[in-house]
């Protein structure tokens, strides 16, 4: 036995000498020339080592070298796949007896990856042996059991540190020609064994803005074998931030499944960053998203979510997928309030219609407005294809203001449906279908609204600054225009319609006393004032051609003077043209114009077609003087 531990005590010695003196005796540029040719004949590539190599096997096994690198694949873009200024590795011995790998340290100083997809599709991170046909590209599912030796390799190995110092990874498909480059990269990875927890953590540049990293996996060989596992990630930067609680899978399709925080602090500023800008506007500000996540490859479900974006603040569902030529969004939401105006497209610039006043007439000028002829911008449109179920309390669509609401929207390539099943609007209700085509050269919008029960004026006045009307009624109307900017639009539009009131009146004039008064409406001019002409019912439809809408049956009953009305409104111009005739047999019938902008409605009396009544003024010329003359004349001519 005194032997036997002599001779182990030798042997030991021995091996210590041995470690201490080889790297003086052994010839490193030998091996460092074995490792060139076995990469050579192993990948069909060249390595590199042009700075000095270190190699020590006490009291631990260390190898560092300077200035490497990788070639490229033949006919890549960059000259090397890989290259770094220094690398160094430090391996425990013992294990190393048992097969085992396990790295104390792995430190990357300056690495530069370049990862490239040829024309043929073939990845440069696909090797191939010298002088032999490069390897097919992988199957779309591998076979079960497969990569199953790679995994009891990589049982082997263990990483107590591994560290990247200013890395670089840049991407290129010749298919294409997207490219990017991620810059900075800093980060620390441990992984003691590959059913012992993974962590990794760091940070990375990409287009200017610094993301930074946590992850963990509790058991990297569940991940990587298909079965899930507990994760957390947490991904945070200026234009977005992400954190993951929950299980996942890395093959075939990486997968996770828990709960998740988004917050984007401007979509805008994100799309923007990420290679999609938007044109300058409103909305497309802040979104968070709160729930449950799915994530399959490029397919994200949020489930059970609370939603907040912009101004609107809802829950329910979105699925988004980024795995086509343009992402999709599909979802059901319920919303608080929901302002459809930021998300239409803009046309700003001087020219926008204001307020127009609520007298008809009066001594004051006229305001100074009319359609924009700003060009519409409608390349919001054409960020992404969705299709979306909305209910919400609120509804805003330009100037229209809608109660509770249930909105089915579709949108595909620049085409926007919203389809509004239910509409509970200006104490009425009804339904609506408006549809903005944003797919050709010149923009394009459709609407049809069916509205029973609405309070008419301040509908009109949202709609279309109208505030001669005011009553409660229905309204049927189906119109389509195009145009560049709203002003072409308007003059566009073609349609038609009906209009039904009850229980109205025509806003800041009294043409029933002005019918029934000819003196006054002989010597009064522009009349106005504050009056309101009341009626029982008004009824009448309407065709729209050219942005000039037509009317011919106009009825207006009422108990005081029944009327018949006709004539015209030219949308474009704002400019009214209409007749209002009383309906009264065998009296003087005194017909009334109104005209002008319709912010400054003039109201004065047909004096022409009531001279040309036949034999009124001869056949009871008494009765007409009557009606002629003011009241305090009239003895007179008794």
């Amino acid at each position: 036995m005194k032997k036997l531990l002599i001779g182990i005590a030798v042997i030991v010695i021995l091996v210590i000498i041995a470690a201490i003196v080889a790297p003086f005796v052994i010839p490193v540029d030998t091996y460092k020339a074995k490792l060139i040719a076995a990469v050579k004949q192993s990948t069909g590539r060249d390595l590199r080592i042009d700075g000095p190599v270190n190699f020590h096997i006490l009291p631990a096994l260390e190898l560092s070298a300077d200035q490497v690198s990788f070639s490229n694949a033949p006919g890549g873009v960059a000259k090397n796949m890989a290259q770094l200024k220094s690398l160094e590795v430090r391996l425990q011995l013992l294990p190393l007896l048992s097969g085992t790998v396990a790295v104390d340290s792995f430190v990357l100083v300056d690495p530069v990856i370049a990862l490239e997809v040829e024309k043929n599709g073939h990845p440069n991170w696909q090797f191939s042996a010298a002088g032999a046909a490069p390897a097919p590209a992988p199957a779309a599912h591998a076979p079960e059991g497969a990569g199953a030796g790679a995994m009891t390799e990589l049982a082997r190995l263990r990483i107590a540190r591994l560290k990247i110092e200013n890395g670089t990874i840049s991407y290129f498909d010749a298919r294409t020609g997207k490219r990017w480059q991620a810059s900075a990269i800093n980060m620390s990875f441990a992984l003691p064994g590959l059913d012992s927890p993974l962590a990794a953590s760091g940070s990375v540049a990409w287009n200017g803005q610094t993301i930074n990293l946590d992850l963990g996996i509790d058991r990297p060989a569940a991940f990587e074998g298909g079965r899930p596992t507990p994760i957390k990630l947490k991904i945070a930067s200026t234009p977005i931030n992400f954190s993951f609680a929950g299980t996942g899978v890395g093959a075939p399709v990486m997968k996770l499944d828990g709960a998740a925080d988004l917050d984007i602090p401007s979509v805008r500023s994100l799309a923007a960053w990420a290679g999609q800008p938007m044109p300058a506007g409103h909305g497309f500000g802040p979104l968070t998203i709160k729930g449950k996540v799915a994530i399959a490859g490029s397919k994200y479900v949020f489930s059970d979510a609370s939603l907040a974006f912009d101004a609107i603040k809802g829950n329910g569902g979105i699925a988004f997928d980024d795995g086509g030529a343009k992402p999709y969004v599909k979802g059901s939401l319920q919303l608080d309030d929901l302002d459809l105006n930021p998300y239409l497209g803009t046309s700003s610039g001087a020219g926008a219609a204001s307020a127009p006043s609520s007298g008809g007439g009066g001594a004051s000028a006229p305001a100074e407005q009319g359609w924009s002829t700003a060009p519409i911008d409608i390349s919001p449109l054409k960020v992404a294809n969705a299709d979306f179920f909305l209910g919400a309390n609120t509804l805003e669509y330009h100037n229209i203001k809608v109660g509770k609401t249930a909105l089915i929207l579709h949108l595909k390539d620049a085409r926007l449906t919203a389809d509004l099943t239910q509409l509970s609007l200006y104490k009425g209700a009804g339904q609506g279908k408006v549809t903005v085509d944003g797919s050709g050269a010149v923009p394009a919008i459709q609407e049809s609204f069916a509205l029973k029960g609405v309070d008419m004026q301040p509908f009109l006045h949202d709609a279309a600054d109208v505030n001669l009307l005011a009553g409660s009624g229905s309204l049927d109307m189906t119109v389509d225009g195009h145009g560049r900017s709203q002003r072409d639009i308007i003059a566009s539009l073609a349609g038609r319609g009906s209009l039904h009131l009850d229980r109205g009146k025509l806003e800041g004039v009294n043409i029933i006393g002005m019918m029934k008064n000819a003196a006054n409406a002989l010597t009064m001019g522009l009349v106005g004032g504050g009056n309101n002409t009341d009626f029982s019912t008004l009824s009448g439809t309407f065709t729209i051609t050219n942005g000039i809408l037509k009317n011919s049956d106009l009825q207006l009953v009422s108990s005081e003077l029944p009327m018949i009305g006709a004539g015209t409104v030219d949308l474009p111009q704002r400019q009214v043209n209409y007749r209002l005739t009383p309906k009264v047999a065998g009296a003087l019938a005194v017909p009334v114009l109104i005209t002008g902008p319709w912010d400054h409605l003039s109201y004065r009396p047909d004096i022409g077609a009531m001279l040309k009544q036949p034999g009124t003024l001869l056949k009871q010329p008494g009765k007409t003087l009557q009606q002629i003359v003011p009241n305090q004349l009239q003895n007179l001519f008794k």
